[in-house]
């Protein structure tokens, strides 16, 4: 059954993939879905990209950096653990390149720490069926405030971990270490730092250049991150911070949570992930080996499985959190369709962006037309008389006990009404439109032309 799953999701995803720029309409829809959540819930920062195979890409904003400075499309955001997915690929490229296989024990290149299983292979690591057991811990509290200065290296980190959880291979526990080591692993391989490999292996052939570690010499500005764990109480500017407590967070996370994206290489990443243009068809199939989590959640190589989770649709994808930002991440296994969403702030937490940001966002590229604007005439069971319209538009009767919604091209409400199939445009000034509408758990769409005499 699990390999049946694989193979769907696999053949699914494995379709062309056009990156062009989504219609006016879908455009200013998907900017009022990111208002409409983000004034609700008070956030103070976000970047998002919206990915519609064959339409093109969203990208769109809301909110502050700090003080007057709003947030644009080209800042580059802390993807907390959506680092591991980067690290994942990074490995499986090796593997293709049979410079290692994911089936070597780690004590190849790991030894000398009393917590760390040298028997586990890199693939349990990458899977978090290691057993090793999570390195922050109270010792970590202690570092920032003691010795805020300090910038932590790999085998310092190691040291941290705790007794292993389970024997390797015998349990599930997401732990960061794993991740550390992988990076230890890559360094020693290659002989090169993770971010000098990541850019030659990864970034530079996907186009990326605004995806990076924290440290390195990039262009992308980055806005100022806002937490609620130095306080408790209140969101904190860290840029702004009586102690500069970044470099030293950042060298903690490393290849467990190091990497800055913007919202649009986010979204072509997990887009050329998923459709398989960065790794082998083999490579794909091993990272969607998936491990059972809970009853609907599973997790491959650096990457979750969430079955009927977001909007009634199976997702991949991989969130990540960290002090002053938070990520959701996600790609619908039916559609295609990719969602990025990167905020400055801690305190909503992963579930909340996900289950109101992503959530709305999917919901939205769920209703938009198969075609452009210009194509969306005769569409289901959606038709109009006449059109163009001058007072009165007449709707085919199956539209009546629908929702019926008169949309502007900037994704505006202009008429809403449920029950009839006649609208008064009268009053609707001269232009194109697009009613919507809704039945049946579908949303059709068709072109209204309103011209009066």
């Amino acid at each position: 059954m699990k390999k049946q799953l694989l193979l769907l999701v696999f053949a699914t995803l494995l379709l062309s993939r056009v990156y062009a720029q989504l219609t006016p309409f879908m455009e200013g829809r998907l900017q009022f879905t990111l208002d409409s959540v983000c004034n609700r819930f008070k956030y103070k920062g976000v970047t998002a990209a919206v990915l519609i195979p064959d339409q093109g890409i969203w990208k769109g904003t809301y909110g502050y950096s700090h003080e007057s400075v709003r947030i644009t499309p080209d800042m580059a955001f802390g993807m907390g653990s959506n680092t591991k997915t980067f690290i994942c690929a990074l490995l499986l490229k090796m593997q293709e390149n049979n410079l290692l296989s994911l089936d070597d024990t780690i004590g190849t290149w790991i030894t000398g720490y009393p917590n760390i299983n040298g028997s586990a292979t890199i693939r349990q690591c990458l899977n978090h069926t290691s057993g090793i057991a999570e390195y922050f811990s109270a010792k970590v509290n202690d570092s920032l405030f003691t010795n805020p200065n300090k910038i932590w290296i790999k085998p310092e980190i190691l040291t941290l971990a705790d007794t292993p959880e389970f024997a390797p291979g015998e349990g599930w526990t997401y732990s960061n270490s794993n991740y550390i080591i992988a990076g230890m692993i890559i360094e020693s391989v290659l002989d090169k730092p993770v971010n000098q490999a990541m850019r030659e292996w990864i970034l530079d052939s996907a186009g990326f250049n605004h995806t990076f570690f924290y440290g390195e010499p990039n262009d992308a500005p980055m806005p100022h991150q806002w937490t609620m764990n130095l306080t408790g109480t209140s969101l904190v500017d860290m840029n702004e911070f009586e102690l500069n407590l970044l470099p030293q967070l950042y060298s903690l996370a490393t290849t467990a949570g190091a990497m800055f994206t913007t919202a649009e290489e986010n979204v072509l990443f997990w887009s050329k992930l998923a459709s398989g243009q960065l790794l082998s068809s083999q490579s794909m199939a091993e990272m969607m080996e998936w491990v059972s989590v809970t009853s609907n959640l599973s997790y491959g190589l650096g990457i979750f499985l969430n079955k009927n989770y977001m909007n009634g649709r199976t997702i991949i994808g991989h969130g990540g959190t960290y002090l002053g930002s938070i990520t959701e991440n996600m790609v619908d296994t039916l559609s295609g369709i990719t969602v990025s969403v990167l905020t400055n702030q801690d305190s909503l937490g992963n579930a909340h962006v996900a289950n109101n940001i992503m959530r709305a966002l999917h919901r939205t590229a769920l209703r938009a037309p198969a075609v452009g604007i210009a194509d969306a005439d005769h569409n289901g069971p959606l038709q109009l008389y006449p059109n163009p319209a001058n007072t009165q538009v007449w709707i085919t009767a199956d539209a009546v006990g629908s929702t019926v919604r008169l949309m502007d091209l900037q994704g505006r409400l202009v008429i809403a009404q449920t029950g009839i199939n006649t609208l008064n445009v009268a009053t609707v000034p001269n232009g194109v439109y697009i009613i919507q509408l809704d039945k049946d758990g579908y949303t059709y769409h068709q072109r209204l032309v309103v011209q009066h005499d």
